[in-house]
């Protein structure tokens, strides 16, 4: 029995030395991702903004930062990314990384309907009937007075 125990130890202990090898790598490769992620957008792509939002919301190869993520969509969104201007939506909604707004989500989200952004639809719908006439009035007002260019930038 102890003989088992011991190979059975030896096993785990190889396991854990070839995990632990291979989650170096991983972060490696990972840490490799997020930084051209960042370069492209450092650059000005809307679509790797909205990809370093998520990474920052969510905790993927970075630490989670609700900050750091809504200033990454908002960058992404002021560009006419759809799908970032609903997520800022939820961002303003929320309150995550930045002051509770609602007529700055209201803003985001009409503007991610606006361009068609399939789920900001039911979105939309929640924040209204959570926000008050006035907000949702602002919103639109804002949304208004956005300059937002025609499409994101292509992935170079």
């Amino acid at each position: 029995m102890a003989v088992k125990a011991k190979q059975a130890a030896g096993s785990f202990q190889e396991v854990q030395g070839k995990t632990s090898r291979y989650g170096r790598a991983l972060r490696g490769i990972q840490d490799e991702l997020v930084q051209k992620e960042y370069e492209r957008a450092v650059a000005g792509n809307a679509q790797a903004q909205f990809e370093l939002g998520e990474r920052f919301y969510q905790g993927l190869g970075v630490e989670i930062d609700y900050a750091n993520a809504a200033a990454w969509f908002e960058l992404a969104a002021k560009q006419g990314h759809p799908g970032a201007q609903r997520i800022l939506a939820m961002i303003y909604f929320l309150g995550r990384g930045v002051a509770p707004d609602p007529a700055e989500a209201y803003k985001w989200v009409h503007l991610a309907c606006v361009r068609g952004e399939e789920k900001a639809l039911s979105i939309q719908k929640k924040i209204a009937a959570k926000i008050s006439a006035e907000a949702r009035a602002e919103g639109e007002k804002r949304a208004a007075n956005m300059a937002i260019s025609p499409s994101p930038r292509p992935i170079p």
